[in-house]
């Protein structure tokens, strides 16, 4: 029998669950790396084309028809406001639609409630002869987007993004360098004793 002091006894479990923990934190550093990647991709090509679209020439447009058109997948009914409009550009009389982003249906519960109210509301505001200001493509006529005046959900997204980006960088810096003071010794000790010594 051993007398002597007993110390804990450290379990395999025990001396992994460190590591374990430190490399699932380091599958989320580079999971919100590549997300932060992502994001600025996105922000830089949609910062771009909202810069290239704010200098198109400007028309002021009449609202020919609006109305909210429904759509379904699956069992989710949804539904988007369509505007046809007409302008000239010149001598040339063009005309097209522009669309809003989808949105449920009242008859969907979702939260927060009444969705769909803001929609009718703007499809009402727009009735025919209505006019609207919008910036014209001088390529291609029939492709515009509004000056202002923004159908629900719509407008510029860069700012949007520019909020989703800050977020995605901020998480990543911070759980990189929690990730960086909470190295397993181990990895250190690995880490050092693999550096070429000094002759």
């Amino acid at each position: 029998m051993n007398g002597g002091f007993a110390g804990p006894r450290m379990t395999t479990g025990t001396v992994q669950k460190g590591p374990l923990m430190w490399l699932g934190l380091m599958v989320l550093v580079v999971l919100f790396g590549l997300c932060t990647i992502f994001a600025s991709v996105v922000t830089a090509a949609q910062a771009w084309q909202e810069h290239a679209q704010a200098r198109w020439p400007e028309v002021t447009a009449r609202v020919d028809e609006c109305g909210l058109n429904r759509t379904s997948s699956g069992r989710r009914e949804k539904f988007y406001i369509r505007c046809r409009l007409s302008y000239a550009v010149g001598a040339e009389r063009n005309m097209t639609n522009v669309y809003s982003t989808n949105v449920p249906s009242p008859n969907i519960w979702r939260y927060p409630p009444n969705q769909i109210g803001p929609f009718e509301e703007w499809v009402d505001e727009h009735p025919p002869g209505t006019p609207i200001v919008v910036h014209y493509d001088p390529a291609d006529h029939t492709k515009v987007v509004l000056v202002a005046n923004y159908m629900p959900l719509g407008g510029p997204r860069t700012p949007n993004n520019v909020k989703l980006l800050e977020f995605l960088a901020g998480s990543f810096l911070v759980l990189l360098t929690i990730a960086r003071i909470t190295r397993p010794r181990s990895l250190w000790q690995s880490g050092s004793s693999s550096m070429p010594l000094n002759p």
